[in-house]
């Protein structure tokens, strides 16, 4: 099944230390009661001012920089379109390098998941194929448009792909398309 999720329908919510918004892309609840509230979350939010993260117990992150100059984490750089991962139980302090920052991030339960994020870019007016192996894509689009199944994303929309063994993703545009592929499959 291949879902597009637009950024205008993304629900925003406050950050767990309430210090900030997130855009919530997309969810899945925990199938089982305990503290951890889903299995995973894919959300992109702007950090403007330096502060710590919140604490994520039980979870892993992947978090990447995809507009504006970068964060330093923990006094480690981390520059636009490099990924990140760490355990959501360590205590992040987040310094800005310049300017405010959109990141892209998933928050996932390990011991259930799986999970990886990669970027991507395609030329101008060309097209790839991926093969894809695991239960849950997203194809997070950075910059241009792409288009997919007859459908088209621009700038923060999503694609969701459940259960496809491949996909044909187009560049149309006459500028690069930059996107991240989040895959997660179960254990």
């Amino acid at each position: 099944m291949i879902q597009l999720l637009k950024s205008s329908d993304y629900q925003r919510m406050p950050w767990k230390n309430g210090l900030g918004v997130t855009d919530q892309i997309d969810l899945a609840l925990s199938e089982v009661k305990s503290s951890q509230p889903y299995a995973w979350r894919l959300s992109s939010a702007l950090v403007t001012a330096s502060n710590p993260f919140s604490i994520f117990e039980g979870y892993d992150r992947l978090l990447s920089v995809v507009e504006g100059d970068g964060l330093i984490l923990n006094q480690t750089p981390l520059v636009p379109f490099q990924v990140c991962e760490f355990s959501g139980d360590d205590h992040t302090d987040c310094q800005l390098m310049g300017s405010a920052v959109r990141d892209l991030g998933l928050i996932y339960n390990p011991k259930l998941f799986k999970a990886r994020m990669q970027f991507h870019s395609l030329p101008a007016v060309s097209e790839t194929v991926f093969s894809l192996s695991e239960e849950i894509q997203f194809f997070y689009v950075v910059t241009g448009k792409m288009r997919v199944a007859d459908q088209t994303a621009e700038a923060q929309d999503c694609f969701k792909l459940t259960q496809e063994k491949q996909v044909k993703i187009q560049n149309t545009g006459s500028e690069t398309l930059a996107f991240y592929q989040i895959s997660l499959s179960r254990h």
